[in-house]
């Protein structure tokens, strides 16, 4: 069956949605260089292809989106960001990618796993531009479902279902002491010899969850001293002795932000290997930046990172 062509143009899409996000056919001219009449005349005979009416024109309030509007205006983003992505790759006729890549990063792995990335994803393609955000794995990944981001780097662990994934590296809990704690010298501890200390949470969602569940799990309630999404406030705080804290991250350095000693010990028989891991959502065509990150970083980030 032959297909016809739309009726409508990505042109007139284009200023639809500037209309909608500038409020007036004015606000909208401004922003693409054109006379108001022409904006105008785009959203009317865009209106008129399709049968149906997409804005509510008011002089007191500017221009509103209907429900159709609405509708079609998240479809216009769709459909202009797949032609903008049809451009790029296919004016590179094979060579250096170029655009931009929106990267997310939990909080705590941001320090350690982002520069060496950056460094050397952006010497290898000096074309693409790097966005970045760091966070809470819950905020990340929420921002990721909702295509504000192209990737996200974290923790596997209570990663929201829906998900594609590459591996990273591995790693797994451990108990961050003092050099002055009872067990500064043991080679492994238990989870029921902290039972009786403060515990220093990092509480960086999913991070606290995921500590009192191990805790919950091992049979122990924890005495929870003091709580932060601060990293590098956890590692002085237990620093100076001031308790324990579980943590998955591990800093390369056994100091903390204050310089004083700090101690990583492996926990016996309580915790499963844990991945760090770069993801998107599931069914998502990458575009050929995106791809080529997600490949850049499987290939580099372990040979950058300390793990316990």
């Amino acid at each position: 069956m032959t297909e016809t062509a739309p009726n409508f143009t990505l042109r007139q899409l284009e200023l639809f949605q500037a209309t909608i996000r500038a409020g007036s056919f004015a606000s909208a001219a401004k922003e693409m260089f054109l006379t108001p009449a022409a904006v105008a005349v785009a959203v009317s005979d865009l209106e008129r292809s399709l049968g149906v009416q997409l804005v509510i024109r008011q002089r007191a309030r500017g221009i509103t989106p209907t429900s159709a509007g609405n509708h079609l205006l998240e479809q216009a983003r769709m459909l202009l960001t797949d032609a903008i992505e049809i451009e790029r790759t296919l004016s590179s006729h094979g060579g250096d990618i170029s655009g931009p890549i929106s990267v997310g990063c939990y909080s705590t792995l941001s320090a350690t796993v982002l520069p060496s990335l950056i460094d050397g994803f952006t010497r290898a393609h000096p074309n693409v531009q790097l966005r970045l955000r760091d966070g809470s794995l819950d905020d990340l990944t929420q921002q990721l479902i909702e295509g504000k981001l192209d990737v996200v780097i974290g923790y596997r662990l209570n990663l929201p279902a829906g998900l594609e994934m590459e591996k990273l590296y591995e790693t797994e809990v451990h108990a961050l002491l003092s050099t002055e704690h009872r067990l500064a010298n043991s080679d492994e501890i238990s989870l029921e010899q902290l039972a009786g200390d403060p515990l220093i949470m990092l509480d960086l969602p999913p991070s606290g969850r995921h500590t009192l569940d191990l805790l919950h799990r091992a049979g122990v309630t924890p005495k929870v001293a003091y709580t932060s999404p601060n990293f590098e406030f956890v590692r002085s705080m237990v620093a100076r002795n001031l308790g324990y804290s579980l943590l998955i991250q591990k800093a390369r350095l056994d100091r903390s932000y204050e310089d004083l000693p700090l101690v990583a010990k492996r926990i016996h028989a309580t915790t499963e290997v844990e991945w760090a891991v770069i993801c998107w959502p599931q069914g998502v065509h990458l575009t050929d930046r995106a791809q080529a990150f997600v490949e850049f970083a499987r290939d580099t980030v372990a040979r950058n990172i300390a793990t316990p």
